[in-house]
């Protein structure tokens, strides 16, 4: 039988018996269905996934959203694959699949009942005077924050030439549309949808400033600049990452060239998934 696709990767979280069996179940499942598959786990240590010489059609990740964020960081250096979460963890904003319902999920993606859409993802380079130190992409959100004592940070903000101003903060957001419902939100910002092709800036606990939360076209840049006197400030990627920032260094933020694929089966929707975890009332 002819299907949407013709050979899965199925990535299973490091170290988590569940996913393994289930990988398992459904690996043999899908060869009944006369798709091919290959079965890896989710290195977290390694940069890239082993994928085998045949590129899959299909990347499934099962996991939660933490596993889907590294899986997708790692797609965007490899093949430009569609990806389609199975929800093992708590939230499950990031997946579309359930351990109870995999199989009704799968027969519908692969008899092509599904929308395949193109999310924004970010990159970033961290500049220290005129060298680059660091580069990089994240999904959800890039965050500059202070990486110790309780003690607020300086920070300077612009919109490619303009200055959007300059305060003493916990840290800022950077978020895509996919971000919004994580940290962002629970700091104030908006739930954007992933549709859109924008950014969000959202401070965190600013300190005697008016800054609100503004969202951005994803065509500009974004720069954020570490005041002088603040050492002990941290980039944190995805919430998974964190690199040390000093004294006037500087964030450069965009949209990345290339965006990441997502699999939607048809009759999900993003406001019904807002509903269910609760973000409406």
């Amino acid at each position: 039988m002819q299907h949407a696709f013709s050979h899965i990767a199925i990535v299973t979280k490091e170290r988590h018996e569940e996913a393994l069996r289930l990988g398992g179940r459904i690996g043999r499942w899908l060869a009944e269905q006369g798709v091919g598959t290959q079965i890896l786990t989710n290195e977290q240590n390694r940069e890239h996934l082993l994928l085998e010489r045949t590129t899959p059609d299909l990347v499934l990740v099962l996991g939660g959203d933490g596993t889907v964020l590294s899986v997708a960081r790692k797609l965007e250096k490899g093949p430009d694959v569609p990806l389609l979460g199975l929800n093992l963890g708590q939230i499950g904003f990031l997946t579309e699949l359930s351990p109870e319902g995999w199989r009704e999920g799968l027969e519908e993606v692969l008899s092509g009942g599904y929308i395949l859409l193109s999310k924004v993802i970010l990159q970033y380079t961290i500049l220290r005077g005129t060298d680059t130190v660091e580069r990089g992409k994240v999904v959800n959100d890039l965050v500059v924050g202070r990486s110790g004592l309780a003690r607020l940070i300086g920070l300077r903000i612009w919109c490619g030439e303009e200055e959007l101003g300059q305060f003493r903060a916990d840290g800022m957001i950077v978020s895509t549309p996919i971000g919004s419902t994580a940290y962002a939100v629970a700091a104030g910002g908006a739930l954007i949808s992933p549709d859109l092709r924008v950014m969000e800036l959202c401070p965190v606990n600013p300190f005697m400033s008016r800054f609100r939360p503004l969202i951005l076209g994803s065509e500009n840049t974004v720069t954020i600049e570490v005041d002088g006197s603040s050492r002990d400030a941290l980039l944190t990627l995805d919430g998974q990452v964190g690199t040390r920032l000093e004294p006037a260094d500087q964030v450069v933020v965009s949209q990345a060239e290339r965006q990441l694929q997502f699999i939607q089966p048809r009759g999900s929707s993003y406001i019904q998934k807002l509903r269910r975890k609760g973000y409406l009332g």
